[in-house]
């Protein structure tokens, strides 16, 4: 076992947080909302394109607060689906042969997919993310399209799609487990190695603290008769 015992600062408290971003954050930004995203923090805007034309925004607020911050855009500005599908269509470029769009309301991002996806990076000349977004109200995501179309992965985007809700609530939950108060003042962490932690494979990591424990990993022996 490992022990571990640190003495710094604590953290800043989840009001506090709140606090700073609304004081740092400009008007222009248009933020309508801001909510815990995992381990992330959120801020839900009416004008994307000011917060993406202008990054020094964000990263102050990331060097000033020391959270991940994650920008999306507000339900109220999101397009229709199949109005959003056409203004990607009308603004990608035929050299760039778009391939198929996937949304995922849980994000408000929309995953474009081509065959040269390099020509629709955000230092493309005739492709402006900014625009695209501002047109449409979806952030993009830029993928490169699969050579020869795959069930599997059509699974998977139709069962992220349909657990949209679901994946939005549990990143909620997960976020507001992460930000919430402190329970105990102590910044003690134990490292316990449980099991054959000697063999390749078999390893198994226990992390504790005053607050949880958690197990990192916990590896099998594929040939063992029991467990």
């Amino acid at each position: 076992m490992q022990r571990k015992q640190q003495q710094k600062e604590l953290p800043p408290s989840s009001q506090n947080i709140m606090a700073t971003i609304l004081q740092s954050i400009p008007k222009e930004a248009s933020v309508t909302k801001i909510e815990y995203e995992g381990p992330r923090i959120a801020l839900y805007t009416n004008s994307p394109r000011y917060l993406m034309e202008n990054n020094e925004t964000i990263s102050n607020l990331v060097n000033i607060i020391k959270k991940r911050i994650v920008v999306r855009t507000d339900e109220s500005i999101r397009k229709p689906e199949d109005e959003a599908r056409r203004i990607i269509a009308e603004c990608v470029p035929e050299e760039a042969k778009l391939q198929g769009t996937i949304f995922d309301t849980a994000t408000g991002e929309v995953s474009v997919e081509a065959k040269r996806p390099w020509l629709l990076q955000r230092n493309a000349k005739e492709f402006n993310h900014a625009e695209v977004t501002e047109k449409m109200g979806w952030k993009l995501r830029i993928r490169k399209a699969t050579t020869i179309p795959s069930r599997t992965i059509q699974t998977i985007n139709a069962t992220l799609k349909q657990s949209s809700a679901e994946r939005s609530k549990q990143l909620k939950q997960v976020g507001d487990e992460i930000f919430r108060p402190r329970l105990s003042q102590r910044t003690e962490v134990s490292l316990y190695t449980l099991g054959g932690f000697g063999q390749v494979g078999r390893s198994s990591l226990l992390l504790s603290t005053p607050e949880s424990k958690i197990l990192i990993d916990c590896g099998i022996n594929p040939g063992a008769r029991s467990p």
